[in-house]
């Protein structure tokens, strides 16, 4: 075995470190937010580096062309599936079910979307994000309502003090992405749109292809834990498989060395 083909093995065997370390992380940080509200998993995806193979070696890389250039990420896939959704009893915990992402309005004026429904009126009756992010376009509630609901399609309707029948002081509107995928987390369980997602189209619940409201309750994290140990054992199983792959190119590479010696 030469030592162009031994180098090449070295490089199979560090893109598969990478691989799967990325994958070990991607796995762990969905079991993190297991009990995240609205959160999507998310699933690394691998395909073999082609590029190299059919393209000149770089210089300095001691390899021919034509050899392995080991496998590299492809993407890390958001999937949005339906998360189970659970009672709260709080008025302001809304759960979207279908398609559909809350609208958020960010400190900078930009927009950004969530499933995340934990919502809650800030000091001057304006509806928040936990993170007192305010919802887009921005709904403030009287301060003597006194009772609160939230419709399916919507339309939010309290009952002021004095008052026997509600009103409906706002309608709340949703935006979907013909490629929910393709959208960008930007931390806080909050998503900005990109080239990939498209545009957000925007509508009201129950409308063009909305999800419909639940009042009352939040949508739980759509990670499956039994999956994910079965996902992280076989990434941690394929990782010490490239470790030893590694040493022993290497200590191949070194009696190849001393023999040349």
């Amino acid at each position: 075995m030469s030592s162009i083909s031994l180098n090449a093995l070295l490089q199979v065997a560090r893109t598969g470190l990478l691989t799967q370390q990325f994958s070990i992380e991607s796995i762990s940080n969905n079991i993190a937010n297991i009990n995240t509200v609205g959160y999507k998993h998310s699933r690394a995806e691998f395909s073999e580096i082609l590029s190299r193979v059919m393209q000149p070696p770089p210089a300095g890389s001691n390899r021919a062309a034509g050899q392995a250039a080991g496998a590299g990420l492809a993407a890390n896939q958001r999937l949005f599936d339906q998360g189970q959704i659970e009672p709260t009893d709080r008025p302001w915990d809304l759960a979207i079910v279908g398609e559909g992402f809350f609208q958020i309005r960010m400190p900078d004026g930009s927009a950004a979307y969530t499933r995340d429904g934990g919502f809650r009126l800030d000091g001057e009756g304006r509806l928040t994000t936990a993170d007192g992010y305010y919802m887009s376009p921005e709904i403030a509630v009287p301060p003597d309502a006194e009772d609160v609901v939230v419709t399916p399609a919507g339309e939010i309707m309290v009952r002021r003090r004095g008052e026997t029948e509600p009103q409906t002081i706002a309608t709340l509107t949703l935006a979907r992405f013909i490629n929910p995928a393709g959208l960008e987390s930007i931390g806080d369980n909050l998503y900005n749109a990109t080239a990939a997602s498209g545009d957000p189209l925007v509508a009201e619940p129950q409308v063009e292809g909305m999800g419909r409201l639940i009042s009352g309750a939040l949508e739980q994290s759509n990670v499956d834990l039994s999956q994910e140990m079965v996902e992280l054992i076989s990434a941690q199983r394929a990782y010490s498989l490239m470790t030893r792959a590694l040493k022993n190119s290497d200590q191949m590479l070194s009696l190849v060395n001393q023999m040349r010696g």
